[in-house]
């Protein structure tokens, strides 16, 4: 937790610096739906069949204008990423909902045209809480999602990747979808073997409100 904060302390001053520098920053609101799941390889993935979940992402974003048409956009956002999964078994169906929360950072380099955009480039996550959930035989348990790289964690506590996004821009207001692919084993060091591998993979729909007037 405190390296998170340290890092979105560093993005908040990294932000605030360039602002100075730049001939235009325009900053923005930004929510949207998420889909997450996860590939599995090495972990009997043949017979675990995992299903998206539906959670969130919400956050900050500001577009560093280097040109008419070209921006530097970094974000912080907290978005959610995990995966669900349905089993029956002697009549009976299992539920479980691995859902983990990330302080999320991107660095989207856009191309802005005429009421569209495109975007691509990397971001790093750290993980800052969440929920494993289980349902079945008439019975339900939850515990907290613990985030390290010990025997005793159950999530890694960095993930990182690459984003692509693209949408239309309506004045003030961008309406976008992506998708965020994820590079890093989120299985703890201590626990994975040398095969074993977790990695997120997040498709979103998302609507950003931006307060400059760069793209009226």
């Amino acid at each position: 937790m405190k390296n998170s904060l340290k890092y979105s302390l560093f993005a908040i001053l990294f932000l605030g610096s360039v602002s100075f520098a730049a001939a235009q920053v325009d900053f923005g609101v930004k929510a949207g739906f998420n889909l997450a799941n996860v590939s599995l390889s090495g972990l009997g993935e043949d017979d675990l069949d995992t299903k998206m979940l539906p959670t969130f992402q919400v956050g900050a974003v500001a577009d560093i204008n280097i040109s008419e048409n070209f921006a530097i956009q970094p974000g912080v956002l907290l978005s959610g990423k995990g995966f669900r999964v349905e089993e029956e078994f002697l009549g009976e169906t299992f539920k479980s909902t691995i859902s983990p929360m990330y302080l999320q950072v991107p660095v989207n380099f856009l191309y802005k045209g005429n009421m569209f955009y495109v975007g691509a480039g990397p971001y790093v996550g750290f993980g800052l809480f969440g929920k494993s959930k289980f349902e079945g035989g008439g019975e339900s348990d939850s515990e907290d999602i613990s985030f390290g790289n010990s025997e005793d964690d159950d999530w890694a506590p960095l993930d990182f990747g690459a984003n692509l996004e693209a949408g239309v821009i309506l004045g003030q207001i961008r309406i976008g979808a992506g998708y965020a692919l994820g590079l890093a084993n989120v299985i703890p060091s201590d626990v994975r073997g040398d095969d074993e591998s977790a990695r997120n993979g997040v498709i979103s729909v998302n609507v950003a409100y931006m307060f400059g007037g760069g793209d009226e």
